[in-house]
C-alpha cells in the first residue's frame, strides 16, 4: 500500500491486489476542530472502534503472520491482501481515534408541534407535487436513507426549512429543480 496524495482534508491510499488496483480516500478531521455528535452516533463509533481494535485487527494480523510464513512473500497475493487490509484498518482506527479525541455530545432539542424546525427534529414535509416525506435533521456524520430520510443540517433542504413552523411554505433548491415545500408536522 502506498500513499498517492494528501492534502489537509484527505489521504488517498492505493494498493495492488493482483490484477486489481484499489484506491481508498480517507477523510482527515482537523484535530483542533471540535466534533459534534449525538450520544447514539458516539456509541456507534465507539463500538466500531472497539470491534476494529479487538476483533478485526488481530484477525488480520493473524492472517498476515500465516501468509508471511509461506515461502516467497514477494509473489504472495494473500500476504499483499492481508497487509493492505491491516493498513486500511489502522487508518480507520486512527480516523475514529482522532474524531473521538475532541468530541462534544449534543442533545437533541425536545420539540412540540408548536416549535420550529431545528437539529434533531423529525419533520414531515409535503412537496408541491403531493409527495410526503419524513425528514430527520442530523449532523453530517449521521446522514442516511435507511429508515427515515436523515439529512445534514448543511444541506439545502435544511437551509430552507430551518426555524420554520408547521404550515409554512418554503422554496427548496434540489439537485434537479426547485420545489415548494409545506411543513406538515414537527416532532
Amino acid at each position: 500500500m502506498r500513499l498517492i496524495t494528501s492534502n489537509c482534508n484527505y489521504l488517498i491510499w492505493q494498493y495492488r491486489a493482483y490484477p486489481i488496483i484499489y484506491s481508498y480516500t480517507i477523510p482527515i478531521m482537523a484535530a483542533s476542530k471540535k466534533q459534534h455528535l449525538t450520544q447514539q452516533w458516539y456509541d456507534k463509533l465507539f463500538n466500531e472502534l472497539t470491534e476494529l481494535r479487538d476483533v478485526k485487527l488481530p484477525d488480520v494480523i493473524k492472517k498476515l503472520t500465516e501468509a508471511s510464513e509461506q515461502w516467497d512473500i514477494s509473489e504472495n497475493a494473500e500476504y499483499d491482501d492481508a497487509l493492505a487490509r491491516k493498513d486500511l484498518l489502522e487508518a480507520r482506527i486512527s480516523e475514529i481515534d482522532l474524531l473521538l479525541q475532541d468530541v462534544e455530545i449534543i442533545k437533541k432539542k425536545k420539540t412540540t408541534a408548536s416549535t420550529t424546525v431545528w437539529y434533531g427534529s423529525v419533520v414531515e414535509v409535503e412537496f408541491d407535487d403531493g409527495k410526503v416525506e419524513k425528514i430527520e435533521i442530523v449532523w453530517s456524520w449521521e446522514v442516511s436513507v435507511e429508515d427515515t430520510l436523515k439529512i445534514s443540517f448543511e444541506s439545502p433542504v435544511w437551509t430552507a426549512i430551518r426555524n420554520k413552523k408547521v404550515g409554512e411554505k418554503v422554496r427548496v433548491r434540489l439537485a434537479w429543480s426547485r420545489k415548494e415545500v409545506t411543513i406538515k408536522s414537527i416532532s
